[in-house]
C-alpha cells in the first residue's frame, strides 16, 4: 500500500460520483417499478458483474463457515434490506434528502462499534460527532416529525433504518478482512439476490408492470455502476490506498447526491437541507478528531458495505 497519489484522488471522486448518483437513479426507477423490483434488479446485475470479475481474475472465494455466515449477513443487512428500504423511502422523499440521511452511516457505526468491538470504543470526539450528527438529522427531517405529524416520517425512517443496516453490515464485514475481496463481494451480492429476487417475482410480478425504458435503464445503471463496478473500484482503492482513505467518501457522497439530484431531477434543496448536511458532515469530521493524544484505530466508515 502506497501513499495516495493523484490517481487515487481521481478514483475517490469517481467512486463518490457513482455512489452519490445512485439516489437520483433510484428515484427514476421507483417512478416506473416497485421498490422491490428496483432493489432486486440492481443487486442481481451487480452480482453478475462481480462474478465476471472473479472469473476473469481467477479469484478465490471465502473460506470457512464463519466467513460464509458473515457474507450471508452482509448480503441481507448490507444490500437486500437497505436497498429495498431506500427505494421505498424514495417513493415519497427527494433523492437528495435520502442521500443526506444516509450520511449518518459512519456515526451509527461509531455507536455500534463501541458495544460490539474491542478496538472501536467511544472517545470525546466521537461523542461530540454523534451529538452533532443527531442534531443534523433533526434539522433534516423537520421538528414536526418529532411530534409524529410529518407525513413523510415513515419514509424518512425507512432510509434511516437502511443506514443502521449498513452500519451493522460494516461491522460484520470485519470478519471478511482476510478473505478474497472480489470473491467475498460476489458471494455477498449472490446471497442478497437469492433472498430478494424471488420475493420480488412472487409479490410484485414485474412482468405484469407497464414497460418503462427510463425505469429499466435506471435499474441497469444501478446494477452496473453504483453496485457492481463501484464495488470493484472500492476493492481496488482499499488495496491501493487503504480503508481510511476510502472513508473520505462520507464527506463527498451526500454533496454529490444533492448535486446529481438537482441536475437529473431538478430537485432544489431547501436551506434547512443544506444546513443539516453541513451539521452531519461536521459531526463526521469531529468524530475523527484526536483528543488527548488518542487516535481512532480504524476509519469510522464501513468499507465492505455501501452505497445507493
Amino acid at each position: 500500500m502506497t501513499r495516495p497519489g493523484l490517481l487515487d484522488y481521481f478514483l475517490l471522486i469517481l467512486l463518490a460520483l457513482m455512489w452519490g448518483s445512485s439516489f437520483a437513479f433510484i428515484k427514476l426507477g421507483v417512478h416506473a417499478y416497485s421498490p422491490l423490483v428496483v432493489a432486486a434488479g440492481r443487486i442481481t446485475l451487480g452480482a453478475v458483474v462481480l462474478w465476471g470479475l472473479v472469473l476473469l481474475r481467477k479469484g478465490g472465494l471465502p473460506k470457512g463457515r464463519s466467513a460464509w455466515v458473515s457474507a450471508f449477513l452482509c448480503g441481507i443487512l448490507g444490500n437486500a434490506v437497505p436497498f429495498f428500504l431506500i427505494s421505498m423511502g424514495e417513493t415519497r422523499i427527494n433523492a437528495g434528502l435520502a442521500a443526506i440521511l444516509m450520511s449518518i452511516v459512519p456515526l451509527t457505526t461509531v455507536v455500534l462499534g463501541h458495544f460490539v468491538t474491542r478496538d472501536e470504543k467511544l472517545t470525546m470526539g466521537k461523542v461530540a460527532g454523534i451529538i452533532l450528527g443527531t442534531c443534523g438529522v433533526i434539522v433534516l427531517v423537520g421538528p414536526e416529525t418529532l411530534s409524529g405529524l410529518g407525513g413523510d416520517l415513515p419514509y424518512q425512517l425507512a432510509v434511516l433504518v437502511a443506514a443502521v443496516c449498513y452500519a451493522v453490515s460494516g461491522l460484520v464485514a470485519r470478519n471478511l478482512r482476510d478473505q478474497p475481496r472480489a470473491g467475498s463481494a460476489a458471494v455477498i451480492l449472490t446471497f442478497a439476490s437469492v433472498s430478494i429476487a424471488p420475493v420480488a417475482l412472487l409479490v410484485d410480478q414485474p412482468w405484469t408492470m407497464a414497460w418503462s425504458a427510463t425505469g429499466a435503464l435506471s435499474i441497469i445503471y444501478l446494477g452496473l455502476v453504483p453496485t457492481g463496478i463501484a464495488m470493484f473500484l472500492l476493492l481496488l482503492m482499499v488495496a491501493r490506498a487503504g480503508a481510511g482513505f476510502v472513508a473520505f467518501n462520507n464527506y463527498l457522497v451526500p454533496a454529490v447526491g444533492v448535486l446529481v439530484s438537482l441536475i437529473v431531477l431538478g430537485e432544489i434543496p431547501a436551506p434547512s437541507t443544506l444546513l443539516a448536511m453541513a451539521i452531519i458532515l461536521a459531526g463526521i469530521a469531529v468524530a475523527n478528531i484526536r483528543f488527548g493524544g488518542q487516535k481512532n484505530t480504524r476509519p469510522i466508515a464501513p468499507v465492505m458495505s455501501k452505497k445507493d
